[in-house]
């Protein structure tokens, strides 16, 4: 508030004092909508198992910060290492964190159509803690043992190409980004394979279908998968930092 009275308000000259004409703006633009995903944990998670438990899944801490064994409720739960970083690099940016439990079809709850670019986020470094591994396409198949106990050994589609390709963009950006070093992580790039076919595999690939299957109206225009390692020595603000670093990256008009 001004402080001014309506008085004050009404007492104001009529009449503008003449300047140099300006140029007319730009209307402004509509922020760029991102989400970010990771994976809650899906390994010993008692009975009935615990599904929103974030505890040794980095992906989720990344987003989340703290263990917790709940659902977030909102916006305000997303308090992680990751979260913070993306938010002051790219305010203007209208970011969207979520967790998902590994459960098959997951991926299938995910508004997809309401954003621009897709960032789902997984565990699946395991023999380095500097290395950040996107994924280039995904495979049709889903196997394996979900975090509630159903199994699954099935294509995903059944078409005869396994091999489910990104769009020319974003495989270019991917490709473009191999080799590279991010805050001291490697980006390496890994192609769509059949010894990949767990929850990350089928929710890149839904991801890739729901970008390829969109029409002219829908905003979607990438979607990445990261597979991401555990933090060395628990330390989450430094994969946070390379994290943060690729997806900044992947997210750049």
């Amino acid at each position: 508030m001004s402080g001014e009275s309506e008085a004050d308000v009404r007492s104001a000259p009529e009449t503008p004092e003449v300047g140099p004409a300006k140029k007319a703006e730009a209307p402004s633009q509509a922020p760029v909508r991102v989400l970010v995903t990771g994976f809650n944990d899906w390994r010993e998670l008692g009975d009935p198992p615990q599904l929103w438990r974030c505890r040794d899944n980095p992906s989720c801490r990344l987003l989340l910060g703290d263990e917790t064994q709940t659902e977030p409720s909102g916006a305000d739960s997303f308090d992680g290492p990751l979260v913070a970083r993306l938010r002051a690099a790219q305010p203007e940016i209208e970011w969207t964190f979520a967790t998902m439990p590994v459960t098959w079809g997951v991926f299938a709850e995910v508004p997809s159509d309401r954003y621009e670019v897709i960032v789902n986020l997984g565990l699946g470094v395991y023999d380095r803690f500097d290395a950040l591994q996107l994924e280039a396409g995904a495979y049709d198949l889903r196997q394996g043992k979900d975090a509630a106990g159903v199994e699954r050994a099935e294509a995903i589609r059944g078409e005869a190409d396994r091999v489910l390709a990104a769009p020319q963009a974003v495989a270019a950006r991917v490709q473009a980004l191999e080799g590279e070093r991010v805050a001291g992580y490697e980006v390496v790039v890994a192609k769509a394979r059949e010894d990949n076919a767990y929850l990350c595999n089928e929710t890149h690939f839904s991801a890739l279908s729901a970008l390829a299957e969109g029409g002219a109206d829908d905003p979607l225009r990438a979607a990445y998968f990261l597979h991401i390692p555990y933090a060395k020595d628990g330390d989450y603000e430094a994969l946070a930092e390379g994290v943060a670093g690729l997806v900044l990256r992947l997210v750049e008009p």
